[in-house]
């Protein structure tokens, strides 16, 4: 099953561990960018 996570666009690290919803992450994306002042992308992790 996919998750989603939270990467730092300028750096290329994760922010966030994995989120359940994409309700959840666009939340956890706008906190993000206005705590960091940068872009966060929402990325789809698959467990291996």
């Amino acid at each position: 099953m996919p998750r989603l996570v939270l990467i730092d666009t300028a750096t290329g690290t994760r922010v966030r561990h994995r989120i359940r919803s994409l309700k959840q992450a666009l939340k956890q994306q706008e906190w993000y960018e206005t705590r960091l002042g940068r872009r966060v992308r929402i990325e789809k992790v698959f467990d291996r």
